[in-house]
């Protein structure tokens, strides 16, 4: 029985010696396998290589179309059209993603190309290179083809097999690929959006389409007016100068077509809208500058004791040579004329610029700042401004009783002897105290409104307030203040109605009870 026992404890000592033995094993044959794996995974295959200057033709599909641009003296060309205005960045770019193609994983034998999307390959890239011969020194051809099939999503690579090897497939980076991925017009260069270097050289806006509208600029004030349908109107500074503004970031969104041949394709045989834009440019005049540059010439010869003197000239002359230079300058009128056509399903019109023969897409957002306003949003919201310097005398009827105020203005010496002017105001000849005189008159002449009624106006009684504005000059202004819902005053000036807000309103009336000593 001993011996029994002493043979089993061996035998369990054996297998379990065994068992560790195996284990080892198998740990490191998978160790090995994993590290032959990664071994084998870090290798890279070329698939193909070349020199950029050597790529001479790209042949693939572009718009689903057999699409060849071939270099001609260092400038790519489409082959089938040689007017087409390539993007030579684009297309150098696309040649540099081929120069060398390699692939960290190989699929031999393949025998169903449709697994990996190559039995109907998405492109067929034929690359053209030009070579030297080593004997003669002679240039000769060679095109090599990649077939692209689908892409591993897991991974971001494209499956790829090269020439008549259908039985050998790549894994290849998607930068090799995507640049041949594009629309024609990914390809095209396109010009610049026409620049309006300076914005406040802009003296005109027209738009002709649903609303249309003109903005002018008078150049001497640098004032705006606009005109629509009626006659025209002072227009708010602020709401013009952030239209004029935007005209120095417009841009294109993308190119559609380089030389179009029927407008109506894009709507703008009968167009949506027309914008034209007058300026002006600063050119400098450069034939004045022949003369200085012969003189210069002389000036070398000239002796030592010249050219000293020369130097010390006195600083009023550079200002000479300022204002000679500024009446070099001339300046030129020029336009810019933007067609707006129909819109896209991406919130984009076609426009064409001026008189070329390109089409492109631009933002309707960018657009509608011009196309949707209309003469109304540009309209001048200042109530009533007279300056305090060009009044003479103020005529109030404030709830039935008449009120008059006298501006007089004296001009007298100090002991320095300078001028100095004294204004003196007089309510009903006694004067009154001048801060409680201009804090009336500034929220009188501050007044804006929110909006103007366009329908006809029939007051239901008397205004509430009417002010005469009588000038220096003797012309005449006068507005009338009528209660005309729980939100608003209406304020009537000639033939305009302003509604303002009315809290602001019932401020001027207090403000006018102070003045007169008439507050409840």
């Amino acid at each position: 029985m001993k011996n029994k026992t002493v043979k089993m404890i061996i035998a369990v000592a054996v297998l379990a010696v065994c068992c560790g033995g195996y284990a080892g094993v198998k740990t490191f044959v998978a160790k090995q396998e994993a590290k032959e794996e990664s071994e084998e995974e870090s290798e890279k295959t070329s698939v193909f290589t070349a020199s950029a200057d050597d790529i001479k033709s790209l042949d693939f599909l572009v718009d689903e179309k057999e699409t060849t641009f071939e270099k001609r003296d260092d400038k790519w060309v489409k082959k089938d059209e040689e007017d087409f205005p390539v993007n030579q960045t684009t297309l150098s770019d696309a040649a540099s993603a081929l120069t060398s193609v390699e692939s960290d994983r190989v699929l031999g034998d393949v025998d169903d190309l449709a697994e990996y999307g190559l039995d109907s390959p998405s492109n067929t890239i034929k690359i053209t290179c030009e070579s030297e011969k080593s004997e003669d020194k002679e240039t000769e051809e060679k095109t090599t083809t990649l077939y692209v099939g689908d892409e591993n999503s897991s991974t971001s690579q494209y499956y790829v097999y090269k020439d008549d090897d259908k039985s050998t497939v790549y894994m290849v980076e998607s930068s090799c690929i995507e640049p041949f991925t594009k629309t024609l017009y990914d390809y095209a260069q396109m010009e610049d959006f026409p620049v309006i270097s300076d914005t406040d050289n802009i003296n005109k806006i027209t738009v002709k389409g649903d609303k249309s509208y003109e903005l002018s600029k008078n150049t001497d004030t640098n004032l705006w007016t606009v005109k629509g349908d009626g006659d025209e109107e002072k227009a708010d500074t602020a709401t013009v100068s952030s239209l004029t503004t935007s005209f120095g970031s417009m841009a294109y969104n993308s190119f559609v077509d380089y030389k179009c041949k029927d407008k109506s394709t894009y709507g703008l045989d009968k167009p949506y809208a027309v914008i034209t834009v007058d300026y002006t440019e600063d050119q400098k005049d450069t034939d004045s500058s022949d003369t200085s540059e012969d003189s210069s010439t002389e000036d070398e010869t000239t002796d030592e004791t010249q050219s000293e003197a020369a130097e010390s000239k006195d600083t009023s002359e550079d200002t000479e040579v300022s204002d000679l230079e500024d009446s070099e300058k001339t300046v030129e009128n020029k336009q810019l004329v933007i067609t707006v056509g129909k819109e896209l399903d991406d919130s984009n019109r076609y426009v064409m610029v001026n008189d070329s023969d390109q089409v492109y897409t631009m933002s309707e957002d960018t657009l509608s700042a011009l196309t949707d306003k209309s003469e109304e949003d540009f309209w001048d919201m200042t109530v009533n401004y007279v300056s305090t310097n060009d009044l003479k005398e103020v005529k109030v009827n404030y709830k039935g009783s008449d009120y008059d105020v006298n501006v007089s203005r004296e001009t007298s010496e100090d002991d320095d002897g300078n001028e100095k002017e004294t204004v003196t105001y007089k309510l009903d000849g006694s004067e009154v105290d001048e801060t409680q005189f201009t804090t009336f008159y500034n929220k009188l002449i501050n007044l804006a409104a929110q909006k103007r009624l366009t329908d006809e106006f029939k007051p239901e009684t008397d205004p509430e307030m009417t002010v005469t504005f009588i000038k220096e000059d003797g012309n005449k202004m006068e507005a009338e203040y009528y209660s005309y819902d729980t939100n608003y005053y209406a304020v009537k000036v000639d033939s305009k109605i302003y509604l303002v807000n009315k809290m602001t309103v019932k401020e001027l009336f207090t403000a006018f009870e102070t003045l007169t000593g008439t507050e409840n």
